[in-house]
């Protein structure tokens, strides 16, 4: 938490992404997404009434019942704005938000600690460094810390929620324990940035709108983490640096940004390992992230003049320039372009060849264990795997959600 704090005052945001008390995706902009339709693998086992009320529960838990506004209510905008993505071949994905934003995270994390130190004894500074089967009737679990304080612990039941960046320590554990698991099928892209009201069209009817192309051949490119009067932040990721969003609730930057990521399906299949060379390299390069004006992405003959009221100032003045169309492989390259020519159907602005790429930003690194409903792991009894470092989420909301019915399942087992 001091991390946190401290990088904001500090206005060093690449770390206020990734470290701290409550999950890196908890304090980037601050959006919270009530919808089984974003960010979940397990919505679907449950009856939607259910999660629904899950998911507001957890919503008033995380904000300590602080006032936010929840967007996306406008079913008639939302209606319009499916009708005009459908005409573009795009699929357009609605669902309310809680827009808390990076600057009100603090408070709601230090309200969360409090309640939850009310309730457990929370280890800081600790680091898990082995997990294996007790071979004890009464502990089924034991756990190698290193910590100050901790050093050896034996529990009936362990709950593993590393988070996105624990999920390469997951893996390992993984192994060695030998739980069962798909490979992941990253997403790779940058993050756009353009004028604060360019993808106004959108940002009018969502907070954070979930646009998708489906082309041929298992090829898909989305937005991801809209951040409107925002900047781009670069983000350390297990020795890696990405770029990721950030924006408060005041929306006072005269930028926004949004992330296009891309898969180019099973024809051209990047496995982690690839994406992990790729962006190595990358980095390499460039000493971090890469920067590239738009018109120098796309191809020259195919780039409209679009006019832009203000003038663009860059989040990342010091990102080394680059070119995307080399870095990047040649079919998640043509996938980008196709998405944002369907894009600037809605959004024209998009196209503006003066609107600014940082990347390289990376989804869905984590390989997906496999859970039964209360998200256990088959054959560990007492081993509950919850949250995005599993890769079962994709967000606080769903993430929080395969925890909550994790402790319902532990509670069960006390009550007999």
């Amino acid at each position: 938490m001091a991390d946190r704090v401290s990088a904001m005052r500090s206005g060093n945001l690449g770390d206020a992404v990734t470290r701290g008390f409550g999950g890196a995706g908890l304090f980037s902009d601050g959006k919270l997404c009530l919808s089984p339709r974003i960010g979940s693998t397990v919505s679907h086992r449950f009856d939607p009434s259910h999660v629904s009320a899950r998911q507001y529960s957890i919503d008033d838990i995380l904000r300590s019942g602080e006032p936010a506004e929840v967007h996306g209510a406008d079913a008639e905008a939302a209606a319009r704005l499916e009708k005009g993505a459908a005409a573009a071949g795009l699929d357009y994905v609605h669902y309310p938000v809680r827009h808390v934003g990076t600057d009100q995270l603090p408070g709601m994390l230090n309200r969360l600690w409090t309640r939850l130190a009310a309730r457990a004894t929370i280890a800081c500074r600790t680091t898990c460094i082995g997990l294996r089967p007790s071979g004890r009737r009464d502990f089924r679990w034991e756990l190698e810390l290193d910590g100050p304080e901790f050093r050896r612990v034996h529990a009936v039941n362990v709950v593993l929620a590393p988070g996105k960046v624990g999920a390469s320590w997951l893996v390992e554990v993984g192994r060695e324990l030998g739980l069962r698991r798909d490979e992941a099928v990253p997403k790779i892209g940058f993050r756009l940035e353009g004028a604060k009201e360019f993808l106004s069209p959108l940002l009018k009817v969502a907070t954070d709108p979930k646009v998708i192309w489906s082309g041929s051949d298992g090829v898909e490119v989305r937005t991801h983490c809209v951040c409107y009067g925002g900047d781009v932040v670069a983000a350390d990721y297990h020795g890696l640096t990405l770029v990721g969003g950030h924006s408060t609730s005041a929306h006072t930057k005269d930028r926004s940004n949004s992330a296009i990521i891309a898969t180019a399906g099973p024809k051209f299949p990047l496995s982690v390992d690839d994406v992990r060379s790729l962006v190595a390299a990358i980095n390499s390069r460039h000493r971090g992230v890469m920067s590239q004006r738009l018109g120098a992405f796309l191809p020259e003959t195919s780039v409209p003049t679009v006019q832009m009221a203000n003038r663009l100032s860059p989040s990342l003045p010091d990102a080394v320039p680059g070119d995307f169309t080399t870095e990047f492989p040649t079919a998640i390259v043509s996938a980008l372009q196709s998405f944002l020519y369907r894009l600037a159907r809605l959004c024209p602005e998009v196209l503006h060849p003066d609107n600014l790429l940082y990347g390289p930003a990376v989804e869905r690194w984590a390989s997906r264990f496999t859970v039964t409903d209360s998200m256990e792991a088959p054959g560990h009894p007492g081993l509950y795997l919850v949250g995005d470092g599993p890769g079962l989420t994709g967000g606080i909301i769903g993430a929080a959600e395969t925890g909550w019915l994790a402790g319902d399942a532990i509670t069960a087992q006390e009550r007999h």
